[in-house]
Order: C-alpha cells, then sequence, then structure tokens
C-alpha cells in the first residue's frame, strides 16, 4: 500500500507529444529557451487530451491549505473508549471512518464526470510540488490533467495468472488529503512564504495531527472483459502514455481505467500510540450486494503496526486484521508474514515465468547477509504497508524493501536482505514518525522524519529544484537560508522493473 509503494515515477517521458495531445498555459514552459518555469501550487502537468478526444473536466489540484480546524468529535473515537485498537474493534473502528468519508468518496468513484467540479471536491488537498512533470529532472511525472492521477508501477503478467489473470498491468492513483492532513501541508510548504518555494524543512512542520486523514484510490488497466473479478466496477478517465500493449511509445493518450483498491490512512495516536498511525485497504469485491462501485469495495484488511519480533512469517500477529472473507485474488499479494499490503502494493517482489525459465528473479542473501548461501527466488513476500511507509524519511536513505541497496526501489529484482536479519527486522519496528530510520549501516543522513508519507518524500525531492531555480520576482524571506545545493541534490528516480 505504498501511498507510494504505488512507485510514482514513469518510464515514458510527457515531454512528447502526439496528434491527440495540446499543452495549455497551464504546463508552464517558456517556448522560447524551452525552460520550464517552475509552479510548486501548478493545476496538473499541463498535457491535455484534444477535444476531439476528450470534452469532460479537467484537474485542478487544490492547494487551499487550512490555517486552523475547528475541534469535532469523530464516532471512530467511541469506538476505541480511549484504548488502543484491538484485532476486536479493528472493522468497527474502520468502518466508522469509512462512513464518515462516504459521502464525497462515493462521488469520487462512481460519479467521475461530476467529482472535479463538485463542492465535495473542495474538501479534499493535494501535495504542493507533485502536480508539474520533472521527468528529466527527477523522474517525477505529475498528476495528469483529466482526473489528477500519479503514475504507478507496471504488475508483471503472471502476478494473478492463478486468479483468472495474465497479461500485465498498471495501476494508476489518486491520493487526496482531508482538512486537517492540510494543517501539515500548510505548515510544511507555506509557513515561510505563500510562494512554496521556501518549505520547512524541519521533522515537526511534517507531523501530522490527531485524525488527519488520507485516502488513496487506485485503478488498474485491466478491464472487467480481460479479468472477470472486476466485473460490474467503475470506471475513470485518464491521460497517460501506455507501458504496454499496442499504444506504446505513442505519448499520453486517453484511458479507461477500472477501480480495484481505496485505501483510508487515519493519524490516530489513541489507536495505535506506538506507530501513530492505522492503515486500511479495501477492494473491488465482485460478489458484494452493494449498490455502487464504493459500496463494493469490501474490507482486506486493517493494520496498526508492524509486530515487531515476528520474523518468522507464520506467526499470529497483533496489530494486523485480515477479513477471511475478502476476495482471493488478494491472498497472493498479502504482505510478509501476513501484514497488510494490497493487489497494487507490490509487497511481492519477483520476475516474471518465461519458458523454459523465470527472469528477473529475486536474490535473497544468506543467513549474514552473504552471497554464499544466498537463494535466488521467482517471487519473494518482502514488504507490508507499514514496514514501506515507516521508511519516510528525507533526504531518503533507505530502499522501501529490506535491500541493501537504497538506490534500487524494488519491484521485480535484485537483492534482498535475509529474513532473519537484524536488517530485515530493522524494517518492521515500530517507530514514531518523528524518528527516522536508519539505514542498513546504522548511519542516519536523513534530516527530516516525515510521519509514514512517502508522497511528501517525493515532493520535497522536486522542492530542490524551486531552492536552486527561483523564478525571477520570488524573494528569498528575512531570516530564511537555502539548503546547500551541494550537499542536497535533487535525486533522478528511475522506475524499478
Amino acid at each position: 500500500m505504498r501511498f507510494f509503494k504505488i512507485i510514482l515515477h514513469s518510464f515514458v517521458a510527457l515531454l512528447f507529444l502526439n496528434t491527440a495531445c495540446t499543452k495549455s498555459d497551464s504546463s508552464k514552459i517558456d517556448e522560447e529557451s524551452t525552460t520550464q518555469i517552475l509552479d510548486p501550487f501548478a493545476d496538473n502537468n499541463g498535457f491535455f487530451p484534444s477535444p476531439e478526444v476528450y470534452d469532460g473536466p479537467f484537474f485542478k489540484a487544490n492547494y487551499n491549505y487550512p490555517e486552523d480546524v475547528p475541534e469535532r468529535s469523530y464516532p471512530w473515537e467511541e469506538v476505541l473508549g480511549g484504548m488502543p485498537l484491538t484485532k476486536n474493534n479493528a472493522v468497527e473502528y474502520i468502518m466508522a471512518v469509512r462512513q464518515y468519508i462516504a459521502e464525497d468518496m462515493t462521488l469520487m468513484i462512481d460519479q467521475p464526470e461530476v467529482w472535479t467540479d463538485s463542492p465535495n471536491r473542495q474538501n479534499w488537498y493535494n501535495m504542493a510540488w507533485s502536480a508539474q512533470s520533472y521527468h528529466d529532472s527527477t523522474g517525477w511525472d505529475g498528476l495528469e490533467s483529466v482526473y489528477g492521477t500519479m503514475t504507478g508501477q507496471v504488475i508483471k503478467n503472471d502476478v494473478f495468472k492463478d486468479y483468472g489473470f495474465d497479461s500485465p498491468m498498471q495501476n494508476h492513483a489518486l491520493v487526496y488529503y482531508n482538512d486537517i492532513s492540510a494543517l501539515t501541508l500548510n505548515q510544511l510548504w507555506k509557513s515561510n512564504s505563500p510562494t512554496g518555494f521556501f518549505p520547512d524543512y524541519t521533522t515537526s512542520a511534517a507531523q501530522f495531527k490527531q485524525n488527519a486523514i488520507v485516502i488513496k484510490a487506485a485503478g488498474t488497466t485491466a478491464t472487467a472483459a480481460e479479468w472477470p473479478v472486476l466485473e460490474g466496477a467503475g470506471t475513470f478517465p485518464i491521460y497517460r502514455e501506455a507501458l504496454f500493449g499496442p499504444n506504446v511509445g505513442k505519448g499520453p493518450i486517453l484511458q479507461e481505467l477500472t477501480w480495484i483498491q481505496f485505501d483510508i490512512i487515519i493519524k490516530d495516536t489513541i489507536a495505535s500510540p506506538e506507530t501513530g498511525w492505522v492503515f486500511s485497504t479495501f477492494i473491488y469485491d465482485v460478489n458484494s450486494p452493494g449498490t455502487s462501485t464504493f459500496d463494493r469495495l469490501t474490507l482486506l484488511g486493517v493494520s496498526w503496526g508492524n509486530d515487531p519480533g515476528k520474523m518468522e512469517g507464520d506467526e499470529t500477529l497483533e496489530e494486523t486484521y485480515l477479513n477471511p472473507n475478502a476476495p482471493s485474488y488478494a491472498a497472493v499479494t498479502i504482505g510478509y508474514g501476513n501484514r497488510l499490503s494490497g493487489p497494487i502494493d507490490v509487497s511481492l517482489v519477483g520476475g516474471v515465468q518465461v519458458e523454459p525459465k523465470p527472469v528477473d528473479s529475486v536474490l535473497v542473501l544468506g543467513p549474514n547477509n552473504e552471497i554464499l548461501g544466498s537463494n535466488k527466488y521467482l517471487h519473494f513476500t518482502a514488504s507490508a504497508c507499514l514496514s514501506c511507509h515507516s521508511t519516510a524519511s528525507w533526504p531518503e536513505q533507505n530502499d522501501f524493501y529490506p535491500s541493501p541497496d537504497p538506490g534500487q526501489k524494488l519491484v521485480f529484482s535484485d537483492t534482498l536482505f535475509n529474513p532473519s536479519s537484524i536488517e530485515w527486522s530493522n524494517y518492521f519496528q515500530n517507530r514514531p514518525g518523528t524518528e527516522i530510520m536508519v539505514n542498513s549501516e546504522g548511519v542516519n543522513n536523513s534530516i527530516m522524519a516525515l510521519d509514514y508519507d512517502l508522497f511528501m518524500q517525493f515532493a520535497l525531492n522536486n522542492s530542490l529544484l524551486g531552492q536552486q531555480n527561483l523564478p525571477k520576482g520570488i524573494k528569498i524571506p528575512a531570516g530564511y537560508t537555502l539548503l546547500n545545493s551541494e550537499k542536497h541534490q535533487p535525486q533522478l528516480k528511475l522506475r524499478s522493473k
């Protein structure tokens, strides 16, 4: 569930267009110099389908962050009764959260043609430094112009082969923050200057407040005709390049995605006093009696901790609840040791079966993390929601998976620590959002702990472009010191295999 295990970059540049693509003024490109005019608060990536291809509403990001939010009582607080969450009340708790946001989310999922311009949309906010495409500089492709999705990874063709689908598919996802979450975004991006060019690069600025909610809603390029488990699921349009199939290399095209996964992530230090967060995943259920797509998104599970110490892979977990009646296709992507992970979250690292032998296999190091005694696997379950998000710091210093190379960004290949090692268990600790996860060498090179938000990690990397290329007329606020450009360079995030 990496809202942000959704690895958010794309291999094909958006910076070339075909006859179905137009570029508006909001793309912020200087035609004479071809130099991009940076805009932390851009509407979208600026690449639009032509009117002949699409005549619906376009996505505009919402950065009208509140400066305060009135105190309220919330129904999930009654479920807890002041006590931490348990497996006995996890379902009641997360369903109370879901019901609280149901009106807005039903509109977003079931009426995409209405959502974009609806008053409900204004209840949800976007991350600064995420809308524009910085493909050549950081590998980031921005938020596409039709529905505001980010690009996700391609899931190889054999992952769901035992569940009726044997083709590759790609996911694209929306990420929104509620008003309480947006208080943090306001502090991070606007407290030093309303321009967004002078972030508050401190751990305290990145901390979310109690009852902050983040949602991630994802669609897949797979269709119901191709995969019967999606029959009856609603769809929504996006404007992105294709990474497989006959349209590869043709630039962005209008695509219709099918809803498959919906995540609710809530900051709640009462429910989860050790990590401070509760993660949940809902997936499309063709057998649900629900009357709408949102209704048919069935609970897969809830997680509020990493169950430290339970590293054998088969112990009973106390900080994860998995729904025994969830659709069976999700079983293959459940996280390490039966921790929570959804179908698009790629906790299952691995390759693809190609006769006569597999390719893109995974190397799992020996008991002392040495090559001697290592083994190769076609697939290996290596992550989970909270373990992945616990790596969130800036500048980043850990892979999303238990890997010796922080630059790998594993999805389908390369090397993993041994599950019996200290380095592996380091990924499955319960840390507060103020604590930076040290790297595999026990070293800390990060300057900010990001409170489990990997999307923020990507945005902060993009923000370095502004630190080093301030547009004309943007003045440095009194008392503000730009980051050392030699020490803090924007990192190019290459897409994983």
